[in-house]
């Protein structure tokens, strides 16, 4: 029964997030901390830094580790078969039928709403997940500065994990 569960809830995960990895931390959140149970919220930020480490879609890393987490190597693969198949779905349904409607208005008008859905699920993950990794005055500075270095330089953000993590093995 935990591999149906599994699957399921990264279908769901995979169905209705739009707007990439971070848009979609909040629904994982919802779903295997708070529904669940699987994580706690300290164990999901960590997952999150984990899967930012990590090459590939954070969605992905995380749906990967989670199933390993609850049912070992085939909970692993079912939970990123699970995140990935509706994408799949949708794109193929959507690259056969975009060429045919891109060019009408109501079509041109729910990829604008979208973007605005999108905005607004990045903003509930960054929430989220600002409530279990702000514990003191240390991490929201780590975090007012990496902020501030990506925003004004744009550096590769491997450089501002390293740097994070230099700074908190030395400071923290």
């Amino acid at each position: 029964m935990i591999y149906l569960s599994l699957f399921w809830t990264f279908f769901k995960i995979g169905l209705f997030s739009f707007g990439g990895g971070y848009a979609i931390l909040a629904m994982i959140q919802q779903e295997v901390v708070t529904r669940h149970a699987w994580l706690t919220a300290s164990e999901f930020t960590d997952i999150v830094a984990v899967s930012q480490m990590t090459p590939g879609p954070i969605s992905i890393n995380a749906a990967t580790f989670i199933g390993y987490r609850q049912a070992g190597v085939f909970g692993s693969l079912l939970c990123t078969f699970g995140v990935i198949l509706p994408s799949i779905l949708l794109m193929l349904a959507i690259t056969l039928s975009y060429v045919k409607l891109r060019r009408q208005p109501w079509f041109q008008n729910v990829l604008k709403k979208l973007r605005w859905l999108s905005l607004g699920l990045i903003g509930a993950a960054a929430i989220l997940i600002g409530e279990g990794a702000f514990t003191d005055r240390f991490s929201v500075g780590v975090f007012v500065i990496c902020l501030i270095i990506y925003w004004r330089f744009k550096p590769n953000p491997i450089y501002l994990l390293l740097g994070a993590a230099a700074v908190g093995m030395i400071l923290g």
